[in-house]
């Protein structure tokens, strides 16, 4: 073997060892990260709520990866890949393909819209694809009532608790306004249904267009011959009833559901006094945490998003597949998260701590049920 033949197999052994390392390296590389997909409202009305979202997916995040990843230590670290939805069903849509066929991702989290949930449920079922959201929406419009997997309170269940609250609290006659957005009508028809079940009167009850701009006719309608209350099972109409409701002189006790600071904040002049049914505050030691580090106070769906996002990291340290992932999802019954104990129950109702709050000058106030 001559001189020249052993430098060039010797340069060809430098060059299989030299691109076998590169190609391990790339393969760790690429098997360190686990992509997961985000579908949030992080432009337009509903910001706030894609905000906070996406600020408690990663304080979740953040503290996996700063732990070793997925498997612990030096394990599988998190990548998210966040999509705007704009609180569009259709946009939700859109991102999902996005995430599922381009990006890859092994899971998503979100979207945050009821609408945006059912218009994407089909998709997830058909694609047997894991999806966990901080969302609802009715199990009529979910082919699988475990994927998308629910981690937010069944709106009958809060209704119907926030009914029986309202009638204990003396009030025997009231009116109830809602839209015909599909989360509002649910809670709507279940508060006025639990409030008569007990033996209250319901006065009035309408369901509005989300978009009526008009609304004073339904509300003169609403407190003709003085219900001892009313009740706003809406979040698209609540400042508009509100306002509408404090032009006309009303001076009755308000109730609603799902106050966020957005809605208190817009209407602290004319809704003082009035309560509401929400999820329990969040531990004490998630919101010190989000204070510290976004210097403001943890709003909805911050602690929801943030153990949608733990419930998700758990099922991924033991399961591997997306098949795996739907198995989990199946027999998923119970958490212990930042927003009190979450429970599946066997009709797929998801279950979180409530509590009454109050407004006061756009301050939201916990009382004691």
């Amino acid at each position: 073997m001559t001189k020249t033949t052993k430098i060039i197999i010797g340069v060809i052994i430098v060059v299989i060892v030299i691109g076998g390392i590169w190609y391990i390296a790339t393969r760790e590389s690429k098997e360190e990260v686990i992509k997961i997909g985000a579908m949030l409202i992080l432009s337009g009305e509903g910001a706030a709520w894609g905000q906070a979202s996406q600020r408690g997916i990663e304080l979740a995040v953040n503290e996996a990866n700063e732990n070793g990843g997925i498997s612990g230590i030096n394990g599988r670290r998190i990548e998210m890949i966040y999509e705007d939805t704009q609180g569009s069903a259709s946009n939700a849509v859109s991102a999902y393909e996005k995430l599922t066929k381009i990006d890859k991702v092994k899971a998503i989290i979100g979207p945050l819209f009821q609408t945006e949930v059912s218009a994407i449920a089909p998709l997830a079922d058909r694609d047997k694809f894991p999806i966990i959201t901080p969302s609802y929406a009715p199990i009529g419009n979910r082919p699988n009532p475990r994927n998308p997997l629910l981690i937010w309170l069944d709106p009958t269940v809060e209704a119907e608790q926030m009914a029986e609250y309202v009638y204990n609290q003396g009030i025997d006659t009231i009116s109830v306004l809602g839209t015909q957005d599909s989360w509002e009508k649910e809670v709507s028809t279940s508060f006025a249904n639990k409030f008569e079940s007990l033996g209250g009167t319901i006065h009035f009850k309408d369901l509005l267009k989300i978009d009526e701009t008009d609304v004073k006719t339904v509300t003169l309608k609403a407190i003709k011959d003085n219900p001892d209350a009313i009740f706003l099972g809406t979040y698209y109409q609540f400042l508009n009833l509100t306002r509408t409701l404090s032009e006309l002189g009303y001076q009755g006790k308000l109730y609603s559901i799902e106050v966020d600071e957005y809605l208190s904040n817009e209407s602290k002049s004319f809704t003082s006094g009035l309560q509401f049914i929400s999820s329990d505050l969040y531990r004490e030691s998630f919101r010190i945490k989000y204070e510290e580090i976004y210097g403001e106070k943890s709003n909805i769906p911050a602690g929801q998003s943030y153990d949608a996002m733990n419930i998700l990291i758990s099922f991924l340290r033991d399961n591997s597949t997306q098949e795996s992932l739907l198995n989990a999802f199946e027999t998923f019954e119970q958490y212990e998260g930042v927003s009190g104990v979450i429970t599946m129950t066997e009709d797929n109702k998801t279950i979180i701590p409530t509590a009454i709050y109050e407004l006061d000058n756009g301050a939201i106030e916990k009382l004691n049920k």
